[in-house]
C-alpha cells in the first residue's frame, strides 16, 4: 500500500519473489528493482503516461529461480537484462581477469540483491537507502535516491568505499537504456561538442557508419556521406552502433522529441564519468541476443572506455585506497517544453 495518496509517496511489493520499490509524486512514477541492482525499471511520466526507459524482450526473472542451460563466458547480466537503468561495477562491457578472480560483462552489482531502507517518508519528499557489497572484490556502495513534491526529476548521491586492505581499481557507470513510447525518430540528442568514436556492435550488427572517429555529432557513413547521429533513427532503419564520446564539455545531456516537445535528461559529474558509451539500435543486430527485435538507444555515463583490464593498462582506471571513499551526485528527470 502507498504510504499516502497525494505528494509524495512510496510502496514496497513482491514480484517474482522480487522486492520492489517504488517512489512518485505528482509527476513521476520511479520503479526499481532491489532484489536485482537497484535497476530503474519504470521512469514514468505521469501527465502523458510515457515510460521512458526501454523494455528488452528478455523476460525478467529471479535470478535465484532461473534454469539456465549453460553458463556463458560473458556472465549472466544479459541473461538478466530487463531493460531501464543499470548500476554498472566495478567492471565495464567485456569480462576480465583482475587480482586473481574474472569480473563478468558489466561487473557485479547490476546481478546483486541491494539492502534498503525507507529514511524519509514525507510529503514533501521521499529518500531510501540502498547498500550493497561486492563479492569478487572488497567494495561497499550506498546510494540515496530521492523525489521531492513537484519537481520533475530525481536525485542520487552515491558512495564507493573500499572495505579491503589493498589499494583498489575500478570503471564506475550507469546504464539508462531509453525505447517507445518516448523514443522516436522525431527525437535528438543534445550534446555539447566532443570527440566520438564507432566501434562494432552487439551480436551480427548492420551499420551506416564507417568505424572511424569524429566530433559531435557528424560521422562518415559507408556511403561516404556525413551522418547526423544526434538524430535517433527510425525504428526499421535496421542499424546497430556502439561509440563512445570524450572529451565532453559538460556533464549533461538531453533526449528530445520534438513532435511530444518532451526530454529526457541526465546530469552528472564529470571529474568521475569522463565520458559517454553510445549505444543505439533500430532493429538491426542479429543473432545472441537481440535477433533484430530491439529499438533502443543508450548514453551512459562512464569512468573510462571498456574493460577494467585495459582501462588498468591505459591508466584511466579509478582507485581507491584501503578505507578510502568516493561520492557523486546525480540528476535525472522530465523537461517539458510549455506551448507557446
Amino acid at each position: 500500500m502507498m504510504s499516502r495518496n497525494s505528494n509524495c509517496r512510496c510502496c514496497e511489493y513482491l514480484w517474482n519473489s522480487l522486492k520492489i520499490v517504488v517512489i512518485e509524486n505528482e509527476i513521476l512514477r520511479i520503479e526499481i528493482l532491489a532484489d536485482k541492482g537497484t535497476d530503474i525499471v519504470e521512469f514514468l511520466y505521469k501527465p502523458e503516461d510515457i515510460d521512458f526507459m526501454w523494455r528488452s524482450p528478455i523476460p525478467l526473472y529471479n535470478r535465484f529461480m532461473f534454469p539456465t542451460t549453460k553458463e556463458l563466458d560473458s556472465g549472466n547480466f544479459i541473461d538478466f537484462y530487463p531493460g531501464g537503468w543499470q548500476e554498472i561495477f566495478p567492471n565495464g562491457s567485456s569480462p576480465c581477469e583482475y587480482k586473481g578472480t574474472v569480473l563478468g560483462l558489466h561487473g557485479e552489482v547490476a546481478l546483486l540483491p541491494w539492502n534498503y531502507k525507507i529514511i524519509e517518508d514525507s510529503s514533501a519528499k521521499i529518500s531510501v537507502l540502498f547498500s550493497v557489497k561486492t563479492y569478487r572484490t572488497p567494495f561497499y556502495i550506498e546510494k540515496i535516491i530521492s523525489i521531492e513534491k513537484e519537481k520533475p526529476y530525481i536525485e542520487i548521491e552515491e558512495k564507493v568505499k573500499n572495505i579491503g586492505g589493498e589499494d583498489m581499481d575500478f570503471i564506475w557507470g550507469h546504464h539508462p537504456a531509453i525505447g517507445k513510447p518516448f523514443l522516436s525518430s522525431d527525437c535528438f540528442i543534445k550534446i555539447p561538442e566532443c570527440k566520438i568514436k564507432v566501434v562494432p556492435g552487439d551480436g551480427k550488427s548492420i551499420t551506416n557508419l564507417k568505424q572511424t572517429e569524429g566530433i559531435w555529432p557528424y560521422l562518415e557513413g559507408i556511403d561516404g556521406n556525413k551522418v547526423d547521429i544526434s538524430k535517433i533513427p527510425s525504428e526499421n532503419d535496421c542499424i546497430s552502433d556502439m561509440m563512445f564520446l570524450t572529451d565532453l564539455k559538460e556533464g549533461k545531456y538531453e533526449i528530445v522529441n520534438k513532435k511530444r516537445k518532451l526530454s529526457f535528461f541526465f546530469e552528472f559529474p564529470l571529474s568521475v564519468f569522463k565520458c559517454l558509451w553510445f549505444w543505439r539500435i533500430a532493429k538491426g543486430s542479429f543473432n545472441y541476443p537481440w535477433y533484430g527485435r530491439n529499438y533502443n538507444i543508450a548514453l551512459e555515463p562512464f569512468s573510462s572506455l571498456p574493460n577494467l583490464a585495459e582501462a588498468i593498462r591505459r591508466g584511466d582506471q579509478l582507485k581507491l585506497k584501503p578505507d578510502e571513499e568516493m561520492r557523486v551526485k546525480i540528476k535525472a528527470g522530465v523537461i517539458k517544453e510549455e506551448n507557446g
